[in-house]
């Protein structure tokens, strides 16, 4: 566990009651869920699907198949979009979801250089997925599909049974290209000066800076609070926000400041914000004496 010392103005009555509080609030939090903050740690990701075959493809790819091919690809709690356009940020948030995949099937063109198998149908989706709540694209992907080749179930026409066709190849190339839908992090508790984020030990260290961006209901606020992490505990952080101006509440979406820093450590289904493009490790600093 890390530990950081809060600024020397704090009395120390203070700051050693503001510690013993937060740290078995920490460990009550742990073992049971109070209120709506602990439901929404462990809630599942709800994302909205919009998973639309292209006209010329429908003669070996239906919109029922792929629609549950994403469906499953997606996991967690896939939400269907009716159209008949792409999903627009308003559309996630009306549907309450956390992010919006828009996956569209479509013929691959045999062009020259390209690998593809005689005896295979070529396809391809460009994956792009978006942070219902910050508005902003964090992946955005084209994968290359192949279907099956020909079996004696087929007698040769992998046209017409695009159950039999895309059987084993298309699950085997979506799970090659996983898409992580990380949980935004939460206020789990407040105690001014100091908060508890539902963030594991390892996203974040001591002296790394969160902001508070939105509140439980998804709104964004106009102005984020800066947090500073203080402490860090197996399954939260400790955070300190100025007692200037707006405070934290219980619930409220929080995001670090910049990409959190590489190391080794056990990875973490805590949320950091939007997934980002992964980063280089920056060095890590010596720690105090």
């Amino acid at each position: 566990m890390e530990k950081s010392q809060p600024p020397g103005s704090w009395t120390a009555p203070v700051r050693h009651r503001l510690r013993v509080a937060l740290a078995s609030l920490a460990a009550l939090i742990t073992i049971a869920t109070v209120a709506n903050s602990a439901r929404a740690a462990k809630g599942p990701i709800r994302v909205l699907v919009w998973a639309v075959v292209a006209e010329p493809a429908r003669f070996t790819m239906s919109p029922e198949l792929w629609s549950k091919d994403i469906a499953a690809f997606v996991g967690g709690n896939a939400v269907a979009f009716a159209g008949p356009n792409d999903p627009t940020v308003a559309d996630c948030r009306a549907a309450a979801a956390d992010y919006a995949i828009v996956a569209p099937f479509s013929l691959r063109p045999k062009l020259p250089g390209m690998a593809n198998s005689g005896d295979r149908i070529a396809a391809q989706t460009h994956l792009v997925v978006t942070n219902c709540i910050t508005g902003t694209t964090t992946l955005d992907r084209v994968v290359f599909l192949e279907s099956d080749p020909p079996t004696h179930a087929t007698d040769g026409d992998i046209d017409g049974v695009p159950e039999i066709a895309w059987a084993h190849g298309l699950p085997g190339t979506l799970a090659k290209n996983a898409v992580v839908f990380e949980r935004v992090a939460r206020i789990a508790q407040v105690t001014s000066p100091l908060a508890l984020v539902d963030i594991r030990a390892g996203r974040v260290r001591v002296g790394d800076g969160l902001r508070d961006f939105a509140h439980a209901d998804h709104s964004v606020r106009p102005s984020p609070i800066a947090l500073t992490v203080t402490q860090v505990f197996d399954r939260y952080v400790e955070v300190m926000f100025s007692s200037n101006g707006d405070r934290p509440a219980t619930g409220d979406l929080v995001e670090p400041l910049t990409a959190p820093t590489a190391r080794p450590a056990t990875p973490s289904p805590a949320p950091s914000t939007p997934v980002a493009p992964a980063q280089a490790a920056s060095p890590q600093p010596t720690p105090s004496p």
